[in-house]
C-alpha cells in the first residue's frame, strides 16, 4: 500500500501529461470545424460521460481500481488513434466518446486507490497534504505537456498527437505495477452491480452534505474548465502564437500546481464555509473581468482563474473523501464526474455559440453575472448548516 501511494505520484504524472489539451480546440479549428461544431463534440464528450460515469465507477469498486485505470488507458489510446487518422465530424466523436470513457474509468478509481491505500495504513489524515503533493506534480506534467504540445504544434499537429500516444503507453506501464487495496465488499444476493449503485444513491440521499459538496465543485469546476478550454480560441484571436499560449497555459499549470501543494496550510486558516464563499466569489470576479479587460490584462486574470483550480482540487477532494466508505467510494466519486458532465453538457456549447456571436469576452461577462443569484442561493443553503467543519471531519 505504501508503494501504492508513491506509485501515484508516477501514474498521475503520466496521465496529467496530456500534451493535446491546450490544443485540441485549435486542432479542430485548423481541421476546418467552427466553435459550434467543437462545442457539439465537447458535449458528445460530456454526453458519454454522464450516461457512464456512474457505471464505471461501480466497475472500480467491484472488479477493482487497478482494471479500471489500466482499461482507460486503452481508451485514451484509441481516441488519440483516432483523432489523429479522423477528417469527420463522426469520427471526431467517436474519439471523444472513447476520450469520456477513458476518463470514466480513470476518475473515481485513481483518486480510490490513493485514499484507500493511505486508510490501510491509517494515514488518512495525511491525504490532504499527499493528494496536493500529487496534484502539485500533476499541474507541473500539465505545465510541461502544454509547453511541448504548443512546441510541437506550431511544426505540426500530429507531432503533438503522435508523442500523446506513446504517453498513454508510459502510464499503461506505471498503472500495471498498482496493488489493489483491500475493501470488503458485503455479501448478498442481489445481483453486484445493482447493490453497488443502490448503496451508492442511498448514501447520497442519507449523507446530503456529500451530495452539495459534489454539486458545487462540479459547478466551479464547469466555469473553471470553459475558461481554460475557450481562452485557446481567445487567445489566438489576441494574434498571440500558439507557442506563446503553450507558454500562457504552462505557466498556469505552474501556478495550479503551488497552489495545489500548499492548499492545505491555507485551508487550516479558514473555515469551510469561509473557503467555499471565497470560491464563488473570486469565480464572479474572474469571469466578469474578462468580460472588461483589455489586451494582455486578460492574461493575468486566466491566471488567477487557474490558480483557485489548483487550489480547490486537493481541498474537496478531502472534504469528499472523508465522508465515503471506502467499498462504495470510486462509485460516489464518479457521480461527481456526472455532474461535471452534466453541467459541461449544458455550459460548453451555449458558450460556443455566444462566442461565436457576441465575442468570448463578453460571453464571459455574460455567464459571470448569471453565476451570482447562485452564488446566493449556495450561500444562503451554507447559512442553514449549522457547522460545516461537525459534519467534515
Amino acid at each position: 500500500m505504501q508503494k501504492n501511494i508513491k506509485l501515484s505520484y508516477v501514474y498521475n504524472f503520466f496521465f496529467s501529461f496530456n500534451i493535446t489539451s491546450a490544443i485540441w480546440v485549435l486542432y479542430l479549428s485548423f481541421k476546418g470545424l467552427s466553435l459550434v461544431q467543437i462545442g457539439l463534440l465537447e458535449s458528445v464528450f460530456h454526453l458519454t460521460s454522464f450516461l457512464c460515469e456512474v457505471p464505471t465507477g461501480a466497475i472500480a469498486d467491484i472488479y477493482g481500481r487497478k482494471t479500471s485505470i489500466i482499461i482507460s488507458r486503452i481508451f485514451s489510446f484509441i481516441s488519440t488513434v483516432l483523432m489523429i487518422c479522423s477528417d469527420s465530424f463522426t469520427v471526431y466523436a467517436f474519439s471523444f466518446v472513447f476520450s469520456a470513457l477513458s476518463y470514466n474509468l480513470h476518475s473515481g478509481a485513481a483518486e480510490s486507490i490513493i485514499y484507500d491505500s493511505m486508510k490501510f495504513l491509517n494515514k488518512e489524515d495525511e491525504y490532504k497534504k499527499t493528494y496536493g503533493s500529487i496534484s502539485f506534480f500533476m499541474e507541473i506534467a500539465r505545465g510541461l505537456a502544454i509547453l511541448l504540445g504548443g512546441i510541437l504544434s506550431d511544426f505540426r499537429f500530429v507531432y503533438a498527437y503522435s508523442l500523446a500516444l506513446f504517453i498513454d503507453i508510459f502510464a499503461l506501464s506505471s498503472a500495471s505495477f498498482y496493488k489493489e487495496p483491500p475493501i470488503d465488499h458485503k455479501s448478498n444476493n442481489e445481483n453486484v452491480f445493482i447493490h453497488q449503485l443502490k448503496e451508492s444513491f442511498k448514501i447520497l440521499k442519507e449523507r446530503k452534505m456529500v451530495l452539495y459538496l459534489i454539486l458545487f465543485y462540479s459547478f466551479v469546476s464547469t466555469i473553471d474548465t470553459t475558461i481554460y478550454f475557450y481562452c485557446q480560441k481567445h487567445f489566438e484571436n489576441m494574434s498571440i502564437s500558439r507557442t506563446l499560449i503553450a507558454i500562457i497555459y504552462g505557466i498556469t499549470n505552474v501556478l495550479g500546481a503551488i497552489s495545489s501543494k500548499y492548499a492545505y496550510v491555507v485551508e487550516k486558516k479558514l473555515s469551510k464555509k469561509s473557503i467555499i464563499i471565497m470560491l464563488c466569489v473570486v469565480n464572479i470576479f474572474i469571469l466578469i473581468g474578462f468580460s472588461v479587460s483589455r489586451g494582455y490584462f486578460t492574461i493575468i486574470i486566466f491566471l488567477l482563474s487557474c490558480m483557485i483550480s489548483g487550489f480547490a482540487i486537493p481541498i474537496f477532494s478531502d472534504y469528499i473523501n472523508v465522508l465515503i466508505p471506502s467499498q462504495y467510494r470510486a462509485t460516489i466519486l464518479s457521480f461527481d464526474s456526472v455532474c461535471f458532465s452534466m453541467f459541461m453538457l449544458v455550459l460548453f456549447p451555449v458558450v460556443g455559440v455566444m462566442a461565436q456571436n457576441f465575442g468570448i469576452t463578453k460571453t464571459f461577462g455574460i455567464i459571470g453575472l448569471i453565476f451570482i443569484p447562485v452564488v446566493g442561493f449556495i450561500i444562503y443553503k451554507l447559512n442553514n448548516v449549522k457547522d460545516l467543519s461537525e459534519e467534515i471531519k
